[in-house]
């Protein structure tokens, strides 16, 4: 049986053009550490270029091994040929969100879709998914689902195929609701009847449930000590309310739901006071942040807490799209808006060329 695939993500493979199936998965670390940290930091520039040769050596390669994937027989071989293809996509996503516009780091999600759906329909009858593929469709179910956040595409076409390993997926539950309101964003906009099949309240109670799974996993997770296990359950939290807020922002109007969106901004603050390491879960915390900061308004003290909590994050998980995410923060606080209701959903829409980043 030789692959076959849709004509139309076959195009999108190709015009990525990235693979990393003749390449040792080692050289893609300095990619990492190059990155992951300020210029100021030692080594900077020759982690930099090392990851830029790489790269452009990978993206090289991709014609070749892409055509030689889709006529191969099904194989044991050919699996995990297609995972390191999905390995790579989801590797330069995560460089190009650095170094390139928002369309190309944007191309290599919609690039790992397809390779999702191609691999479930071509590959799954003869071995089902083990750790790595569900893995790797999770952190793209995760980074599809933040990207949309901000795309404000109508039709937000999402593989929401979960794993639903725990030891993968710790958050899954709070990002399946994130992908639920985000869709029901979608068409309440577009004014489609069914946007009003979600509602506010059954929301709230997968929320609830959401943090109490999550929570009862503490008594599972290794961590390397007491101080994580303390942060991660503040996290935790800090999650809960955030996806309460944006929940609220998108389903209620502001008179009803004033009361409980200040008062889930106030517990992501106070939650945040209490963390002992930030380091633990610094990747962690932009979502909560962002959101809490959407609310800030007006405060400048809470802005300033806002402020000092990402750059903290930046400085120890590294930029990604984060310094984005703060400018956006910093130019919402400034504008001239006498009306509560109008929220940050509604200024990023309407100004999406400015708004072009990703909330992780």
């Amino acid at each position: 049986m030789v692959l076959k695939i849709h004509g139309d993500a076959l195009y999108s493979l190709y015009r990525m053009s990235h693979l990393l199936c003749s390449i040792p998965y080692w050289p893609w670390q300095p990619r990492n550490f190059a990155h992951r940290y300020t210029t100021d930091r030692f080594y900077f520039h020759r982690w930099q270029t090392e990851s830029l040769r790489y790269r452009d050596k990978v993206l090289s390669l991709l014609p070749q091994h892409l055509d030689r994937l889709l006529n191969t027989p099904v194989s044991l071989e050919c699996s995990n040929q297609a995972q390191y293809v999905l390995a790579s996509v989801i590797l330069l996503y995560n460089l190009e969100l650095l170094t390139a516009q928002a369309s190309q780091w944007r191309l290599h999600i919609q690039g790992a879709r397809a390779i999702i759906q191609w691999k479930m329909q071509a590959l799954h009858r003869h071995r089902p998914p083990d750790i790595a593929d569900d893995f790797l469709r999770y952190e793209y179910y995760f980074t599809a689902v933040f990207n949309g956040l901000t795309t404000f595409d109508a039709t937000y076409d999402i593989l929401d195929d979960v794993p639903k390993d725990e030891r993968i997926a710790v958050f899954r539950d709070f990002v399946q609701i994130i992908h639920s309101v985000t869709r029901a964003e979608r068409l309440k906009f577009t004014r489609d009847s069914n946007g009003s099949a979600v509602c506010v309240g059954d929301i709230t109670r997968e929320l609830e449930a959401a943090r109490c799974r999550t929570l009862a996993q503490i008594q599972t997770i290794q961590f390397q000590d007491q101080d994580a296990r303390h942060d991660f359950e503040h996290l935790t939290h800090m999650y809960y309310h955030a996806s309460l807020i944006y929940s609220h922002r998108v389903l209620s109007d502001y008179a009803s739901s004033e009361g409980s969106i200040l008062a889930s901004r106030d517990a992501i603050l106070d939650h945040l006071s209490h963390f002992m390491e930030r380091v633990y879960f610094a990747q962690d915390l932009v979502w909560p942040l962002f959101v809490c900061g959407t609310e800030c308004r007006g405060l400048p003290d809470q802005q300033d807490i806002i402020v000092r909590a990402l750059l903290g994050v930046i400085h120890i998980s590294g930029n990604l799209d984060r310094c984005r995410v703060l400018s956006f923060l910093r130019m919402y606080w400034q504008l001239d808006l006498v009306d509560r209701e109008v929220s940050w959903i509604h200024v990023a829409r309407t100004r999406q060329a400015d708004c072009s980043f990703m909330i992780i």
